[in-house]
């Protein structure tokens, strides 16, 4: 094992107590791609314990999976019904989010309940105003939660995300008049930060992604300004450390030679467990309170790293994401963002799990 991936849940519980405190109750959690490639398992049972009794996965089997690990959750699964998920929804009391018509018309004779969504200005899924009051007036559906998402509440104010909040309330204002029990779930990790304000005496179901895995939200800044914690560490263990002369080509193509004798260390994790390879001569890894540049590419396995600073010896552990190297610096440094940093986390990472009101590891796999 040359990779670890560490996963902070002590950090979960705080962020989803913050974000709920910015919502003012009532949250709900992201754990679709298997909690961004941290553990659906793990992560909705932490989050359980937290008080946290909603959740929303992507597709039908994640839901099946989940359902496992929480048989009292109510679970919504946001990529609708289908002919081929139908029986699946109903034998496992997965709640679909309704996109389409034709997927309002599949689901109606179940008369079960199901979440249905508003497309307010993503032109991704969800029905317009119109599709839903047509098939509202058709169709006899038990909806019980309207939602729809933001397009740019992480740009704090825009005025695109008030043009959104007031066609999604318009909508929820009609539906509510007949269905007096309608719920409202519209704010997302940067919603719940940013104060999106709705009108006075609306409850909402919030719908926490990124900022419980300890990513920025917002479009500026780091997640530590705005009081989340780090919950992904990824470490990486030195396998080799040697000393160069001025003027040696390091790793893949040349592209860093050295411009006097230094020291390198080999460290064991690449591009296969996610260390993105836009951080060739431009990424960090921290080791004994200093910052060591990566020289060179990042390959497959592994990465070279300055030495010149640092003690280090083969079998030592450096981190390579975490709380000195926060994943907003990768993503930003990786032309990306922190969400494609968390879930394409490499599956042969070692996985930990840590609470910190106990002692040592909780778990791993």
């Amino acid at each position: 094992m040359s990779g670890l991936l560490q996963i902070d849940l002590s950090a979960l519980a705080h962020n989803y107590q913050l974000l709920q405190g910015g919502l003012g109750g009532n949250l709900a959690a992201v754990v679709k791609a298997d909690a961004y490639g941290l553990g659906a398992d793990e992560v909705a049972t932490a989050l359980w314990a937290e008080g946290c009794r909603e959740f929303f996965v992507a597709q039908a089997a994640e839901g099946v999976a989940l359902r496992s690990a929480l048989p009292d959750a109510q679970i919504y699964v946001l990529e609708g019904v289908f002919s081929s998920s139908f029986a699946t929804l109903r034998a496992q009391n997965l709640c679909p989010v309704l996109n389409s018509v034709d997927q309002c018309v599949l689901w109606s004779p179940s008369d079960l309940p199901a979440a249905l969504q508003l497309d307010s200005g993503m032109a991704r899924l969800g029905l317009s105003a119109e599709e839903i009051a047509l098939v509202l007036r058709d169709h006899a559906i038990d909806v019980r939660l309207l939602l729809s998402h933001f397009a740019r509440a992480d740009e704090l104010e825009h005025d695109f995300t008030v043009q959104q909040t007031r066609s999604v309330m318009g909508i929820f204002a009609e539906l509510r008049q007949h269905r007096p029990g309608l719920r409202l779930s519209l704010n997302n990790s940067a919603a719940c930060l940013g104060g999106v304000a709705l009108p006075a005496g609306i409850e909402q179901l919030g719908r926490a992604g990124v900022g419980l895995y300890g990513g920025n939200p917002l479009a500026s800044g780091k997640a530590s300004d705005v009081g989340l914690k780090p919950v992904v560490s990824v470490f990486g263990k030195v396998l080799q450390v040697r000393g160069i002369k001025a003027g040696t080509p390091v790793g893949y193509g040349g592209t860093y030679t050295a411009s006097a004798d230094e020291r390198v260390m080999i460290v064991g994790v690449g591009y296969a467990d996610g260390v993105p390879r836009l951080l060739s001569n431009q990424g960090h890894i921290f080791v004994q309170g200093k910052r060591c540049a990566i020289r060179g590419r990042v390959s497959m396995d592994m990465l070279h790293a300055d030495a010149s600073k640092v003690d280090v010896a083969v079998g030592d552990w450096v981190e390579v994401m975490g709380a000195n190297i926060c994943v907003d610096d990768i993503a930003a440094q990786a032309q990306t963002i922190s969400y494609e940093v968390f879930t394409g986390l490499g599956k042969r990472l070692h996985r930990v799990y840590r609470n910190d009101s106990e002692s040592g590891l909780i778990e791993g796999r």
